[in-house]
């Protein structure tokens, strides 16, 4: 049977809604958790009912046993479109200061005075939505989960740029990368998802710290400046300008691995092989001062690199020596001028058609 009503009336008469009001239960919380997550826009609508029922039911007017029993049974029954305007031309003329008959017994005087609680309650909550205003919800119930909104920052190859954070902390994002973070979660926990490479400035938080995810690996700081390079399938690299940052391996046992400034800490893509060292300032934020560096870089990972700086495509017309890795300093140059360079170093030909370019190897 279909439990949902995506109406505030419809979820007030629904019992299964009013179970999970009343009497929350891991199972029922379960249930509409599910309902939420696959029906964001009825947030403000559960919401607004959940309200509207624990108003009717609250110590605001307090009710027997017999009582609740019967309100149930006037809500439960299934009215018709003509069985309603009845009951509304009831109240409409006492809100206009008309006088109101005495009821002829105590059953009729129940049936006006507790319809007339319900309906009114009905009629302030849907027409002025005082109720849905209110920001604060019963401790026995637990938070009604908000929509996720995720914020991505996405550079496609040959774009770099410059991002600001809401905390204050910087990144500029290299080219065929993205971030992203969930806005919701954001002002409490400092949690961002990288992918590619981006040099950050954290501004400095005591009580959040900053966390970066890339590749299953956990890179943690207060208030740090350090490059992290994580494309798929690669060795990832998290290197330590200033400050201090902790680094937590995937299946490591909790076990944190701390840098202290100048040390980079170089991680296999197994996340297995792992070895930590100095290095190179220059070499490794060379690419936010427009400068490609090749140091004996595997031909792959040099290729993934010029395909994201330049927002081209590589084409292989034979295979290269076996082992061949690329050395070479270019900064600010043009494709053509960098490929001219490498032919002699590499061994290499290559033709340039807009987006594409071809190479041949020398035998």
């Amino acid at each position: 049977m279909d439990i949902y009503n995506d109406t505030v009336k419809g979820l007030v008469l629904n019992p299964e809604f009013r179970k999970w009001v009343l009497n929350p239960s891991p199972e029922r919380n379960n249930t509409w958790k599910h309902y939420l997550s696959t029906n964001p826009t009825f947030v403000k609508d559960v919401e607004l009912a959940r309200e509207l029922i624990l108003e009717l039911f609250s110590n605001q007017y307090p009710l027997q046993d017999k009582e609740y029993k019967e309100i149930w049974d006037k809500i439960e029954t299934k009215t018709t479109k003509e069985d309603q305007q009845k009951q509304f031309a009831k109240v409409v003329p006492i809100r206009q200061g008309m006088v109101k008959e005495k009821p002829s017994s105590g059953q009729d005087f129940f049936q006006i005075g507790y319809f007339w609680r319900i309906a009114s309650i009905l009629l302030i909550s849907l027409g002025l939505g005082f109720l849905a205003s209110r920001n604060t919800l019963p401790e026995t119930t637990e938070e009604i989960p908000q929509p996720v909104k995720n914020v991505v920052f996405n550079n496609p190859p040959g774009v770099k740029s410059s991002i600001s954070l809401a905390d204050g902390t910087r990144v500029m994002l290299n080219a065929g990368s993205s971030l992203s973070y969930e806005e919701n979660r954001f002002k409490a926990v400092r949690d961002v998802f990288l992918e590619g490479e981006a040099f950050f400035e954290v501004a400095h938080d005591p009580n959040r710290p900053f966390t970066v995810n890339a590749g299953g690996v956990k890179t943690t700081a207060l208030g740090t400046s350090f490059n992290i390079m994580a494309y798929k399938d690669e060795k990832q690299m998290v290197s330590l300008l200033t400050g201090k940052v902790s680094i937590e391996l995937p299946n490591s046992s909790n076990e944190k691995i701390l840098l202290a400034p100048k040390e980079a800490i170089s991680i296999g893509p197994d996340k297995i092989q792992v070895s930590l060292d100095k290095f190179d300032e220059e070499a490794i934020l060379a690419w936010t001062r427009k400068t490609i560096v090749f140091d004996d870089t595997k031909l792959a990972e040099a290729i993934r690199a010029l395909e994201n700086w330049y927002g081209v495509r590589f084409h292989f017309q034979n295979q290269p020596k076996p082992g061949m890795n690329l050395s070479g300093k270019f900064h600010n140059e043009t494709l053509e001028n960098l490929l001219e360079g490498l032919s002699y170093t590499a061994g290499l030909e290559f033709i340039i058609e807009k987006d594409q370019v071809s190479i041949k190897f020398k035998q």
